[in-house]
């Protein structure tokens, strides 16, 4: 499904939450990336149809779902998405067979519903917990449940509104994959809102990232990393060094120790070492910036040293059309 915003903006009075933009979303994976207060959750609700835009038209495929010139504003129940929140939904008296099949009601038959709960809790890995209520599990599990609810109704469409926030590391990563996975086999379109970047860029087909209520550059993860648009998303994807007036940039995986032919060497001190498991991630100083990369082993404080950044991997912000 191609999901398109035509001049969407969204006022609380005075304030402006989102300024005009203009955006096509038809990847399988879309995630909505931006700090807090960016308006990634308010343009998540719009499409839910949770919030109304102050402008603008949002169309699913041909079909207008919402437009302040034609007067049109489909109810959220009809347009065939479903939401996976942050704290989970999740009816805390139901038990976890009743929670799904609470929003089956009405859209497909009694007999239908124990066969279509069974379904989506074999896909969530939760069978035999049908009987159980939400505060007889863990956070994980909960998690799996309410994405089961959403799976349940056959959506067009799942939002997450920052779904994994409220998770532990570890088993935030787990649910990423099992997340992606499901999405993947299942015939529907996901838009994921996160602060994460790491968790943007391990699951999305596509990346919007937000600043101020404007779109600061939308593409795939590798297109967001590797030619950000502004200085805004540079800093914000990952760890970058910023050369000639913060309008070059090399990220710290592509600044070596070993000279080879078309590097340029540039003079480090030692800040301090910080290890990684599989590596050191090492803070230097260099030309009077904070530069960081990567060795094998730990370099002791105050050291100066010699470093290498190939040309090749130096990209201009200002040669970005």
């Amino acid at each position: 499904m191609k999901i398109s915003l035509t001049n969407i903006e969204k006022k609380y009075g005075d304030t402006q939450v989102l300024w005009p933009l203009n955006l096509e979303l038809n990847s399988k994976f879309i995630t909505i990336l931006g700090q807090s207060g960016c308006g990634k959750t308010t343009l998540l609700k719009m499409l839910a149809g949770l919030e109304q835009p102050t402008q603008g038209e949002i169309r699913f495929d041909d079909t207008v779902i919402y437009s302040t010139e034609r007067k049109i504003n489909i109810q959220p129940s009809k347009r065939n998405i479903a939401m996976v929140f942050q704290d989970f939904a999740l009816w805390p008296h139901m038990t976890i067979f009743q929670n799904i099949a609470f929003g089956l009601k009405g859209i497909v038959s009694k007999t239908e519903i124990p066969q279509r709960v069974k379904h989506v809790m074999q896909l969530v890995s939760m069978e035999g917990f049908e009987q159980r209520k939400p505060g007889e599990l863990s956070g994980g599990q909960q998690q799996r449940v309410a994405l089961a609810r959403a799976l349940a109704i056959n959506p067009k469409l799942i939002l997450f509104d920052e779904p994994l926030s409220a998770l532990d590391a570890v088993l935030r990563e787990k649910m990423q994959y099992e997340i992606m996975n499901i999405i993947q086999s299942f015939d529907c379109q996901a838009i994921f809102v996160t602060h994460d970047q790491t968790e943007a860029m391990t699951m999305s087909d596509q990346i919007i990232v937000m600043e101020a209520g404007h779109i600061a550059q939308a593409g795939t993860p590798q297109e967001i990393y590797k030619t950000p648009a502004t200085p805004y998303v540079a800093d914000f994807i990952g760890k970058v060094n910023w050369l000639k007036q913060d309008t070059c940039i090399v990220r710290p995986e592509d600044v070596s120790r070993q000279q080879s032919q078309g590097t340029i060497a540039m003079q480090a001190k030692v800040m301090k070492s910080i290890f990684l498991g599989d590596r050191y991630f090492i803070q230097a100083q260099v030309g009077g910036r904070e530069w960081g990369f990567y060795d094998t082993e730990p370099i002791a404080l105050g050291q100066q040293l010699e470093i290498f950044i190939d040309e090749q991997q130096i990209y201009q912000l200002e040669e970005r059309a």
